[in-house]
């Protein structure tokens, strides 16, 4: 497969509810970031599609967490494998909302 046929574009509305989503979930601030980044892999042994989650923050050392799959198919169960592997108790409550058309 050459690089840059057939690519799909990643999904910016699923995208923007994500970070939204992730970022009332936390309580972040204002001046937190949440990133997300769908990356292809065309190595072996590499799942096809994978999206990066990170957070940044000034007073804390930034986060990152690889969900593979694309964001389109994020849930919420996804969502929490998130902040439980950065550190945050979530309830699923506040993830919930990850489904809803915003």
């Amino acid at each position: 497969m050459l690089l840059g046929k057939n690519r799909r574009k990643p999904d910016l509305a699923a995208i923007r509810r994500i970070k939204q989503v992730l970022h009332d979930a936390l309580d972040l601030t204002d001046k937190a970031t949440v990133t997300l980044t769908e990356l292809a892999c065309f190595e072996e042994d590499c799942p096809p599609i994978e999206t990066v989650f990170g957070l940044l923050r000034a007073d804390a050392p930034q986060l990152q967490h690889k969900i593979h799959k694309p964001t389109s198919d994020i849930s919420a169960d996804d969502l929490m494998k998130v902040c439980n592997a950065w550190g945050f108790d979530v309830g699923a409550a506040a993830l919930s909302s990850i489904g809803n058309e915003t």
